[in-house]
């Protein structure tokens, strides 16, 4: 086993590398998005790397949208007692198989990139490195502070609009039927369209950004350290390397893996000496998002993870930002943070995000050029030496035992 551990990697090829490859807009359900998981396939299959992709399934925003159509154009059909047509309509969609789960809009489609390098060591009691970084993109005309301010709108306002319609309906079957009634219904049913449209054209851009910091920075660097530990794999743990797919839609990669690997990582590894290191955003700097490690438990393990990066940082004279955000980063992490509540364990979590750089993100700023080469291979040091630096903990406790 290599124990160096403090010096920085000679990179043959450098994440940039990667980046500049991915420079491409790959937005979910997209040829481009899957173009850019055959690009992680075959890097791996260049160096004799075993992945699989795991594909998943779930209800997106326009599926959102169609739904509430539906609602929409139900309550006026019961407004004017159009109930014919509503039984005719359900009458066709469940008494025929093949329309029951008919939709104008179908689920959105994804896919996980997922592969392991196994420890030299095969101890029933081993732990597991999991390191991930989704690789798809999300577009949008606004500047990412403006995005946020429309969907906040979006969750204050067409959301409690489907309660809202059903509070009207009653009034207006079973109460008075008055003009004001109908004029209230017609006046917040065009507000209601008047901002969906917006958000929809306005917020929605399927090709501007090249999403170079947000993701194709983590993707690259878990590129290369997959290459990495191929060629000289850690003693007591394995490493599973997660390339997550609809990071940008509501983490639904990442909570797909969870979910579907749960029980499996709860048998078979001590979850307790078992971490997470996702990478999202490395561009202008390298930032940490400074949180405790160990999510819902007090620690149990003998390191904290954080602090280890940290240190492993000064150690390689690597400049790291740390910062803390009152709600968290919205990224990948959060998956993995429920992950240790649900299996009741002490799995630990770190996040690699230059928060500043969100700036440039989900536009068409968000190019190869904002991510520093030296940052991005700084990062890749950082993991690499802080998680050997844990397995050699490891190592060392195994033999006193």
């Amino acid at each position: 086993m290599n124990t160096t551990l403090s010096s920085k990697l000679d990179h043959q090829k450098t994440p940039i590398d990667h980046v500049n490859s991915l420079a491409f807009n790959r937005s979910l359900s997209s040829v481009r998005e899957t173009k850019a998981a055959l690009y992680i396939q075959n890097e791996l299959c260049k160096e004799n790397i075993e992945s699989q992709m795991e594909y998943f399934s779930f209800t997106g925003a326009k599926r959102y949208f169609m739904r509430l159509s539906y609602i929409i154009i139900s309550c006026y059909l019961v407004f004017f007692r159009l109930f014919l047509v509503i039984f005719a309509f359900f009458s066709i969609k469940y008494l025929f198989q093949r329309f029951r789960n008919y939709s104008l809009v179908g689920k959105e489609d994804s896919k996980n990139v997922v592969a392991k390098i196994k420890a030299w060591k095969k101890n029933q009691n081993r732990a597991v490195v999991i390191l991930s970084a989704h690789y798809d993109t999300f577009s949008s005309n606004l500047p990412y502070g403006l995005q946020k301010i429309f969907f906040f709108l979006f969750k204050i306002i067409i959301l409690p609009y489907v309660l809202f319609a059903f509070i009207i309906a009653n009034i207006f079957i079973f109460g008075e039927k008055s003009e004001e009634t109908f004029q209230l219904i017609i006046i917040f049913t065009i507000v209601e369209f008047v901002v969906t449209v917006a958000i929809f054209l306005l917020v929605f851009d399927d090709n501007k950004s090249k999403g170079s910091i947000d993701n194709a920075s983590g993707v690259s660097i878990l590129i290369e350290l997959i290459k990495l530990f191929k060629k000289n794999p850690l003693e007591n743990y394995d490493i599973i390397f997660l390339w997550s797919g609809a990071e940008e839609w509501g983490l639904k990669g990442s909570k797909s893996f969870c979910k579907r690997h749960r029980s499996y990582l709860t048998e078979k590894y001590d979850l307790d000496r078992s971490f997470n290191i996702n990478i999202d955003m490395v561009g202008t700097y390298i930032g940490l998002e400074n949180r405790n490690s160990t999510p819902f438990k007090s620690q149990k393990g003998i390191f904290n993870l954080t602090t280890m990066l940290e240190e492993t940082a000064i150690e390689l004279n690597v400049p790291l930002i740390k910062f803390k955000k009152k709600l968290g980063t919205k990224t990948d992490h959060i998956s993995f943070r429920s992950f240790a509540k649900k299996t009741k364990s002490s799995f630990q979590v770190a996040c690699f995000h230059s928060d500043k750089d969100s700036k440039f993100i989900h536009s068409s700023r968000d190019t190869p050029d904002k991510c520093s080469s030296q940052n991005l291979n700084g990062c890749l040091d950082i993991c690499h030496a802080t998680i050997r630096s844990i397995d050699l903990m490891n190592f060392y406790l195994e033999e006193i035992r």
